[in-house]
């Protein structure tokens, strides 16, 4: 008899195919129930494993019958059916050794986190993507992606745990790439994944962990309840999720962690709103979230984190565009606001900070900071706004850069974020890696109207003025409420050396934001351009005049009585007795007005030390345009002291470090005649008198003058 004749009287394909419909069945029945139990993902896998391993002992012991009248009998086939057995039972053996080895125990997500060895301490991060809409509904959009979203919130008020920034893990909203390549992309060794299926009040939300190394799901839970119960949902799942990477939490942190942020699933819808609209930081996007925010609080006016969000976004307007005076007076009301509901809610020293910055309290905006990244370890926000302060405000490069890198490493595709990384680099004469990230950002983020901007000043910090214009006006084009920025392009234009047409750029821009007060704007232009007699009038009929650049005209002028009365009121730090020991880099010109003041005054000796002590501290600094309003305060300041000697070789450290800018601020000073009519200035501006000329007959001959 044939081999196949002996398989059909054995019945072993009639068995086969019986058993293959019973497995069929036996999976779809597992793939319901299972769930409906809380049972984690890895049980439906070892079902189908123990099947799919069971078809060939089937098949052998169907070999190994004779279907005999008078019902079953054992007939085997000498050691063929022997070593069949002996190899099927290896495989299945050698199987749930594979699939076993190296997984952790085997457990339900409801043992405690006592009953299990800590995890190490790299594998405590996590990327919280945004949950699946299975609702049918878009406008259902936005409850889906809060629940990730106060989900992760909540997360990254854990001190031992690094949570991915929002702006980075929504990136793959949508898209249904491996998460193992998710986790790698956002630097994860752990990923939240859900979805929420809503129907009317009714909600049911799928959660599960999985580890990113091999995509095994470390636990699965599915949570039924209504929606007035969306925010005891949120606290479940944060709670199951430093549960299962067997996190130890002091009794403060876990309350912290299920501290609830608004009661108002309207306000919280709106606060999500918001919060979409800020990564780009385009100007319409961030006036539509501040309207979002408002009407957040308007909802639930006890909602810290609106208050902290409004405040944010206003400070953001004020520097990308303007905001009203009203707006203003609301940023310190927020923030105070904010901070009396939640004491350490960390985002809210952050905003604090910021404030403190702008009133240059640098040592407290210092501390703040501090305590703000102290307090939300996981906010990407508030190490780049540090980073920001460190390096703009006290040329600490390396220190700036430590910020933007734990930035950078938290929210790994914020452009915003990857676009303030080239600063602190540009700053310390990277001029290379400077390139390759604004090169990166480009790419990665080609409509991020911001990031064409940074590619303006990293060409101005090198000379190049053609790439200043063109990067600038990239921007533009992408972003053309920017009035901020539209400034700062005009004050560039002045920088090198094409005064006419900085003033021309900022009589357009009132033209066109005449709601704007660019009146102290156009009173620096004018000083360059014009003369201080012109600026001083400008100056004093701003609304808010730039009181020290008041102070500084009034000296141009000889008003040195009315000069010196101004900055001691504004300054008096700089008349104390004994003087300050340090300066921070914005302090600089405050000192020199304040030390030529001194001297004017009858006060020489201190006058002179004071100057002395700014142009000290402004040379410590790396030769670098990019961070400085000027190229040559320390310059300034020892001529001013009559320090001839001591101002001409600053201005030569300065060309050979490279400065090409500001040469408007040398030439145009009436502080500065004497030391213009020493033969030395022009010998070493030559060179870059040269540079200068050339670049700007090449940008008119590109069109972009």
């Amino acid at each position: 008899m044939s081999f196949v004749a002996e398989l059909k009287q054995r019945k072993v394909f009639r068995v086969a195919t019986v058993y293959l419909v019973v497995t069929w069945i036996a999976v779809q029945a597992a793939s319901i129930a299972l769930p409906a139990f809380d049972a984690p993902p890895w049980m439906l896998r070892v079902v189908i494993l123990v099947l799919a391993l069971g078809l060939p002992l089937t098949l052998i012991l169907a070999w190994s019958l004779d279907w005999t009248p008078q019902g079953l009998r054992f007939s085997p086939r000498g050691t063929f059916s022997k070593r069949m057995a002996l190899v099927a039972s290896a495989l299945v053996l050698l199987a749930f050794v594979w699939f076993f080895r190296g997984q952790p125990a085997l457990r339900w997500s409801d043992i405690p986190a006592a009953d299990v060895a800590l995890a190490p301490a790299a594998a405590r991060t996590i990327a919280v993507l945004p949950f699946v809409n299975m609702s049918g509904d878009p406008a259902n959009e936005y409850f889906s992606d809060g629940i990730a979203e106060t989900t992760l919130d909540m997360l990254a008020q854990v001190p031992d745990l690094k949570v991915v920034a929002r702006t980075s893990s929504f990136a793959f909203k949508g898209q249904s790439a491996d998460v193992r390549k998710i986790a790698a992309a956002l630097g994860a060794a752990n990923v939240l994944e859900g979805s929420v299926q809503r129907a009317g009040d009714a909600v049911r939300i799928t959660v599960q962990l999985v580890r990113a190394t091999d995509g095994f799901h470390l636990w699965s839970r599915h949570f039924d309840r209504q929606l007035a119960d969306v925010f005891k949902i949120q606290d479940e799942v944060a709670t199951e999720v430093v549960r299962a990477l067997e996190l130890s939490l002091p009794a403060s942190d876990q309350q912290r962690l299920t501290q609830k942020r608004t009661d108002n699933v309207e306000a919280y819808q709106e606060y999500l709103k918001g919060i979409a609209l800020l990564p780009d930081r385009k100007v319409a996007d961030m006036r539509v979230a501040a309207t979002h925010f408002e009407r957040a609080i308007e909802l639930d006016p006890t909602y810290a984190r609106a208050y902290v969000a409004a405040a944010d976004t206003y400070n953001l307007l004020h520097e990308y565009a303007t905001i009203s005076a009203e707006e203003t007076k609301r940023i310190a009301s927020y923030i105070e606001r904010a901070l009396a509901l939640a004491p350490e809610l960390g985002e809210a020293h952050a905003a604090r900070a910021v404030q403190l910055e702008r009133t240059a309290d640098l040592e407290n905006a210092e501390r703040e900071y501090a305590r703000a990244v102290e307090l939300a370890p996981s906010y990407a926000t508030g190490f780049q706004w540090y980073g920001e302060f460190l390096g703009y405000l006290m040329h600490d490069f390396a220190g700036s850069e430590r910020m933007l890198r734990r930035a950078v490493a938290l929210d790994p595709l914020s452009p915003i974020v990857q676009d303030q990384l080239v600063y602190p680099l540009l700053a310390a004469n990277r001029f290379d890696e400077a390139r390759v990230e604004a090169g990166k950002l480009e790419r990665e983020h080609p409509d991020f109207a911001q990031g064409y901007y940074t590619q303006g000043v990293v060409g101005a910090a090198q000379g190049d003025f053609v790439a200043a214009l063109r990067g600038f006006r990239e921007h533009a084009v992408r972003d053309p409420a920017a009035l901020g920025r539209f400034r700062s392009v005009c004050f560039f234009l002045l920088r090198f050396g094409a005064a006419e047409r900085a003033r021309t750029c900022m009589s357009d821009l009132a033209a066109r934001w005449p709601n704007a007060d660019l009146t102290n704007d156009m009173a620096q232009i004018s000083f360059f351009a014009i003369g201080p007699q012109v600026a001083l009038d400008a100056v004093q009929r701003a609304k808010q005049p730039d009181e020290m650049f008041e102070a500084y005209l009034l000296l141009c002028l000889g008003r040195n009585q009315e000069s010196s009365a101004i900055v001691r009121r504004v300054a008096p730090q700089m008349f104390a007795e004994p003087p300050p020991t340090a300066l921070y880099p914005r302090q600089i010109p405050v000192a020199i007005i304040a030390g030529l003041n001194l001297v004017r005054t009858g006060e020489v000796d201190r006058g002179k030390a004071l100057l002395q002590k700014a142009a000290q501290t402004y040379a410590e600094r790396p030769i670098n345009q990019a961070v400085a309003e000027t190229s040559w305060w320390d310059v300034v300041a020892y001529a001013v002291a009559g320090e001839f000697d001591q101002a001409f070789a600053s201005m030569q450290r300065e060309v050979d470090g490279g400065a090409v800018l500001d040469l408007v601020d040398l030439d145009s000073d009436p502080l500065l005649v004497d030391l213009r009519a020493d033969p030395r200035y022009e010998k070493i501006l030559a060179p870059v008198r040269s540079h200068r000329q050339a670049q700007l007959d090449a940008a008119k001959a590109a069109g972009l003058l």
